[in-house]
């Protein structure tokens, strides 16, 4: 399995976002059982930080697979899609400058599936925080957590738009490029 730093930032990026909002929730709500329960634990800060950062990337890895669901696969022709991805690919590759755009294809595409599941990642913290004020407590402190997740939620979800609408803009020069090579030779 190729298994590269890229991979556990792109995943553990919405699962470290995810836990630490849930983090700040409990922080927020009530520090000093949350610090009595670390305590309890009888672990280092390193250790509580290294277990947190191999549970993020576990959970941003889920989160990923959830977001790939709901986000592209459920509202996606497969057949029509991979179709037009084999077809984009000849594309490139018979292009003069078929690496580096394939680099940059790739790169953009990227920036979308990232970015949509951290969108994921902060409409499950939403859930999450809204279940936990519903069903254990809240404060005025844990309502603003609540009102901070949904702006950035709402900011990265925008964010994922320009990226995606970037990306499509990209992918119609391609192949308007292409055709125009196509029509010329």
């Amino acid at each position: 399995m190729n298994f590269e730093a890229k991979h556990i930032v792109r995943w553990g990026i919405p699962g470290w976002f995810y836990s630490l909002v849930i983090f700040m929730y409990f922080l927020l709500d009530d520090k000093e059982s949350l610090v009595r329960y670390l305590n309890e634990l009888d672990v280092s800060i390193v250790g509580i930080t290294a277990l947190l950062a191999v549970i993020g990337v576990i959970i941003g890895h889920l989160i990923h697979q959830i977001s790939m669901l709901f986000g592209f696969l459920v509202f996606t022709n497969w057949k029509k899609y991979f179709r037009a991805e084999y077809e984009l690919d000849q594309m490139i590759m018979k292009s003069n400058f078929g690496s580096e755009i394939q680099r940059i294809y790739r790169h953009r595409l990227g920036q979308v599936h990232a970015l949509r599941a951290l969108a994921t990642s902060g409409i499950l913290s939403l859930f999450t925080i809204g279940l936990l004020l519903w069903l254990y407590s809240y404060s005025i402190k844990t309502i603003c957590l609540l009102i901070i997740v949904l702006f950035l939620t709402i900011i990265i979800f925008i964010n994922q738009k320009y990226f995606k609408k970037n990306l499509d803009y990209f992918i119609k020069q391609i192949k308007k490029e292409n055709i125009a090579i196509s029509t010329r030779g």
